[in-house]
């Protein structure tokens, strides 16, 4: 049909469009009800569909990062939303089983408060200093955990100290929590008050300064006993202003008391009438969409009113997790030295008591899929094994180890799926040493000897430098440590470290871990509190893990270019290296130069190392000098730059592909008439 005799609006090109057809750049096609078009060919996407990558996607959710989306979907800043992954892809698959630990830094000294330097409480990961770049916080004391603390901040890449808080005087029996309490942007950080822990909470800015102390309703300063206890930040009525809570006492934002339940609540530890050991848990333990406080014998809502109470039951240490596949969490519970589980709604025991095996009363559980069988399990230490117990199984425990902490008997541990098989690994140090249990069976996978003064703290597993793998964060004492035969193996270091894989297989998780009650879902990665917290149980069915992801960069070398301008002495040789993959390449990349081929005989250059981070997507030029000998000019030489190159063929990252990292060329500097 000619176009001077289209219906008008129906013109098309040469021609015209039918009644159910539109016209996009000159093309006919069918209506498009979403009005939405994506790709070459124009497709149709269907209603609440988006347009990435020249590709219809249909997205899952709004989001704020990955945590917040379904298996295989990521969370897509700009739009802020969960789409599919799709050709965005890059991942990095680590050997099965393949585990060495090495040391990557240690902090153990320090010219503030220098006796200071025993470090047994759990450390806090996160981006404290707004930097861009993981920290590591934890509490350091000299007389014993008895004595007055120092708070330190350290870089996660190094390990150098950038801050330290003495003054007011902190607890050093104190855990920590690490937030944003008022909204502005940057964390806070909370933990106990007093030289002697009995001066209530007190909360820092990220700069060091004080931000308040605990106070009752009317103003007034409110000390309470914080020894061994840990405090948790969540946003109970998904308000915008996170809440404190340490045992059943939540103080708002600013310090506040809301309501006061009982300072002991969530103890398994050395009377929790005096308020010794509160490490309760902010979860949605009734599936309702609200979160309570929950305590191993009563959970509370948000106003302070009880859920359920059983005060003849015992109280203890918690973890939650849905374990009967009834999309409703349980409370598993360590108390005096067994292992229960009971109905989160109602309270009702629903599993157990089970003894742990070699006495103690036994540390704050944690919750995984030790075995790979797709349900969860409990890991609890002791004082002479550490253990797994497995609801299913024919026998309650799956396995047991032999530990020595005959000082305590509660001290915590955390997991971690290194290699990505399914089986969560267990990271645990007792008095003389940093061991690494097997997930299925309990072998040790390393054992590196350090010694603790054990109480009620963990190591933890982080992304502390943003290298996209993950690492151990482990404090050491010296101070009131007993290794028994292994006395002089371990006890020479005291401070904290941090550990990472010989050849870096150990994969990627989030750079944070911001309380001892750390489930995830709890915290964002920087650090804002998510209002409302989604359901924990629904996408990470575990405690006091962190997860582990696949991704993996993407360096490409591309455009290698000689330049033979003003080529006296010397001549530029230039690449463009983009990293195409999924996560970010911390600076000090190496790209090294090389005359000759790759596959043949070839001499270094030069070695540059980026001063940049490296984005996915992001390219950086790199150039590098070669000098010029007299009998080199008028004659072509090879030459070749490989991306993540030390200078001797090795590289820093494992990545999705590592077929792309070289870019050759020639050049030839002209001869000076």
């Amino acid at each position: 049909m000619d176009s001077e005799i289209c219906p008008p609006g129906w013109e098309c090109g040469t021609g015209c469009c039918g009644e159910d057809e539109e016209c996009v750049d000159s093309t006919c096609y069918p209506f498009c009800p979403s009005g939405i078009r994506c790709g070459p060919m124009a497709e149709c996407c269907e209603a609440g569909g988006l347009c990435r990558d020249e590709a219809c996607v249909m997205p899952a959710g709004p989001c704020n990062e990955d945590i917040e989306c379904p298996e295989g979907y990521g969370c897509d800043e700009e739009m802020g939303q969960c789409l599919p992954r799709g050709t965005r892809l890059c991942e990095y698959r680590p050997p099965p089983g393949d585990f060495l630990a090495t040391e990557q830094w240690r902090w153990e000294r320090s010219d503030v408060a220098p006796m200071n330097v025993h470090v047994s409480m759990t450390p806090v990961v996160g981006d404290i200093d707004l930097d861009g770049s993981p920290d590591v916080i934890f509490t350091s004391y000299s007389e014993g955990l008895e004595g007055p603390g120092v708070l330190r901040m350290v870089r996660g890449d190094n390990g150098v100290e950038f801050r330290a808080i003495t003054s007011p005087s902190i607890c050093a029996s104190s855990g920590i929590a690490m937030a944003d309490l008022d909204g502005d942007g940057s964390p806070e950080i909370v933990v106990g008050a007093g030289a002697r822990c009995t001066a209530g909470l007190i909360a820092f800015h990220h700069d060091g300064t004080v931000a308040w102390q605990s106070r009752d309703r009317s103003g007034n300063p409110l000390p309470f006993p914080v020894k061994w206890g840990a405090p948790s930040i969540a946003d109970l009525e998904a308000d915008g202003r996170p809440e404190i809570i340490i045992g059943a006492m939540v103080f708002e934002y600013d310090g506040t008391l809301r309501f006061d339940r009982g300072i002991g609540a969530g103890s398994n530890c050395c009377g929790s009438d005096r308020g010794q050991g509160p490490v309760s848990a902010v979860y949605d333990a009734d599936a309702d969409g609200q979160l309570e406080v929950v305590a191993g014998n009563a959970v509370w809502e948000a106003d302070g009113t009880p859920t359920w109470e059983r005060p003849a039951a015992a109280d203890g240490f918690v973890a939650l997790a849905d374990f009967f596949e009834d999309d409703q969490p349980d409370i598993i519970v360590v108390h005096q030295g067994m292992v229960s589980i009971r109905n989160g709604r109602t309270g009702e025991d629903l599993w157990g008591p089970a003894m742990i095996p070699g006495g103690g009363a036994g540390g704050p559980p944690t919750v995984a899929d030790f075995d790979a069988d797709g349900r969860p399990e409990i890991g609890v230490a002791g004082a002479g094994t550490y253990n797994v117990f497995d609801v299913d199984g024919m026998s309650n425990l799956l396995w047991s180890q032999p530990i020595e902490d005959d000082s305590s008997g509660m001290m915590g541990s955390s997991v971690f799926d290194f290699d990505g098989d399914g089986e969560a690994e267990v990271i645990y140090n007792d008095e003389c040493f940093l061991r690494v249990f097997r997930g299925r069976d309990g072998l040790v996978l390393s054992e590196t000897p350090q010694s603790s003064d054990t109480a009620v703290g963990y190591p933890v597993v982080a992304d502390v430098d943003g290298d996209a793998n993950s690492e151990i964060i482990v404090g050491a004492s010296t101070r009131d440590a007993e290794c028994g035969e292994t006395d002089g193996l371990s006890r020479d270091f005291a401070g904290i470290r941090a550990l990472r894989d010989v050849r870096d297989n150990w994969l990627g998780t989030r750079p944070v871990w911001n309380q001892h009650s750390y489930h995830v879902m709890n915290i964002l990665t920087d650090l804002s509190v998510p209002a409302p917290e989604r359901p924990a149980w629904r996408r990470f069915n575990h405690f006091r893990q962190n997860p582990q992801n696949f991704d993996a960069p993407d360096l490409v070398a591309l455009e290698a270019d000689a330049s033979d301008k003003a080529c006296v002495d010397e001549i530029r040789l230039r690449v463009l290296v983009i990293n195409q993959g999924s996560v970010l390449i911390p600076r000090d990349l190496p790209i090294s130069f090389y005359t000759g081929t790759p596959d043949g005989e070839h001499t270094l250059i030069a070695t540059h190392r980026l001063d940049i981070h490296l984005p996915p997507d992001v390219g950086s030029l790199v150039d590098v000098f070669r000098p010029i000998a007299p009998d080199e000019y008028d004659r072509e030489f090879s030459w070749f730059a490989r991306a993540d190159d030390r200078g001797d063929g090795t590289g820093l990252h494992n990545e999705c592909d590592e077929t792309n990292n070289v870019t050759v060329g020639t050049f030839n500097c002209p001869g000076i008439e």
